[in-house]
C-alpha cells in the first residue's frame, strides 16, 4: 500500500505541475493521504482500516502516534489549525474526499456559466471560510503526509 500511496502522490504532483485546474491532483492527495493513514492504522493496531471517515481512522491510532503525526506535521508546515483542532482538519480532508468525487451530484442541475460564477459569487457575498461547502487544507495535508510517510517508512518498515 505505501506503493500504491507513492504512486498516487507523484501523480497528483505530475497533474498539478502540469496546470490542470481541476480538483483531480487534490483528489489524488487525498487518496495517497488515506491510503499512508490505513497503513499506518494497520501496523500500529493490528486492525483493518475501512473507509473515508479521516478523523476516525485518525483516532484508531495510539495517542502517542496521533501525537507524534501532528508534531512531525507541524514540523513541516508550522503552526495550524492542525494544532487547535485537527479532528475538524480531518473530518474536511475526509469530506472532501466523498463529495468531491463526484460533482455532478452537487452542480449537476447548473448550466455551466452558473457554475464557474458559485465559488467567485461565494467570495464576492464576503462569506466566512468556516460556512465553505469544502475547506481545502492544503499545507494541512502536506504535513500530514509527509509525517506519515516518515512514520511508514523509518518506523514501520525501517
Amino acid at each position: 500500500m505505501l506503493k500504491e500511496s507513492e504512486s498516487r502522490l507523484n501523480s497528483a504532483a505530475l497533474l498539478h505541475a502540469s496546470g490542470d485546474d481541476s480538483d483531480s491532483a487534490y483528489l489524488l492527495r487525498l487518496l495517497g493521504f488515506e491510503l499512508l493513514l490505513k497503513v499506518v492504522v494497520e501496523q500500529s493496531t493490528s486492525s483493518t482500516a475501512y473507509g473515508h471517515k479521516y478523523a476516525e481512522l485518525f483516532a484508531l491510532l495510539p495517542e502517542s502516534l496521533q501525537d507524534q503525526v501532528l508534531r512531525l506535521a507541524d514540523e513541516r508546515i508550522g503552526p495550524s489549525v492542525l494544532s487547535t483542532n485537527h479532528v475538524s482538519v480531518l473530518e474536511d480532508l475526509g469530506n472532501n474526499f466523498v463529495c468531491l468525487r463526484y460533482p455532478y451530484e452537487r452542480y449537476g442541475n447548473m448550466t455551466q456559466q452558473a457554475y464557474k460564477l458559485v465559488g467567485q459569487s461565494w467570495v464576492d457575498a464576503g462569506e466566512k471560510n468556516e460556512d465553505a461547502e469544502h475547506r481545502y487544507h492544503p499545507e494541512e495535508l502536506l504535513g500530514l503526509i509527509c509525517a506519515l510517510e516518515h512514520i511508514a517508512n523509518v518506523e514501520i518498515y525501517p
